[in-house]
């Protein structure tokens, strides 16, 4: 029962391990489109929103980045505590 366990733990960490490799590869995409967005704003035109929004952006990138890497933390907690159950 014990190595059924650990098999089971070990998939989990795998899969938690890849969630995490792609949250944080979205993360690193999302911060360079928008890094790239507000170069060229920036560039463009100093006086208008623009770069407002494209700072709003930036933050909301790091917002998702964040929240994928909490989602997957709480689902391995969740799958390590949950019972074994019969098959």
């Amino acid at each position: 029962m014990a190595k059924r366990l650990s098999k089971k733990i070990s998939k989990l960490e795998k899969k938690a391990d890849q969630l995490r490799k792609q949250a944080e590869k979205k993360g690193k995409e999302l911060q360079s489109a928008t890094s790239h967005k507000i170069d060229d704003l920036t560039k463009e035109d100093k006086g208008s929103k623009k770069g407002l929004i494209a700072l709003l952006l930036a933050a909301g990138a790091a917002a998702v980045a964040v929240v994928l890497k909490k989602k997957r933390d709480q689902e391995l907690d969740e799958a390590l505590w949950e019972e074994p159950r019969s098959i």
